[in-house]
């Protein structure tokens, strides 16, 4: 089993409280912090397209193939 996965584009929505994880769940660490070099993330910020990608090339060659462009403003990242 791979574990939980996202989906390559993030709708918006508000934020919720979270009234089911417990103060045990918590403790036992359900995630941990992580740094740019060990979890590289680029996010295609072109025309809010708002995809993920794990580096900067495969963020270009989504540009190329899905808009059409090689513009290389609007990438979020942590990385650089």
């Amino acid at each position: 089993m791979l574990g939980p996965s996202l989906p390559s584009v993030l709708k918006s929505r508000p934020a919720t409280h979270d009234t089911a994880t417990t103060p045990d769940q918590l403790k036992a660490g359900l995630a941990r912090v992580t740094s740019p070099q060990e979890t590289p993330i680029y996010i295609c910020a072109f025309q809010d397209c708002n995809r993920l990608f794990p580096s900067r090339d495969r963020v270009m060659l989504h540009r190329k193939r899905d808009h059409s462009s090689e513009e290389d403003r609007d990438i979020i990242t942590w990385n650089e």
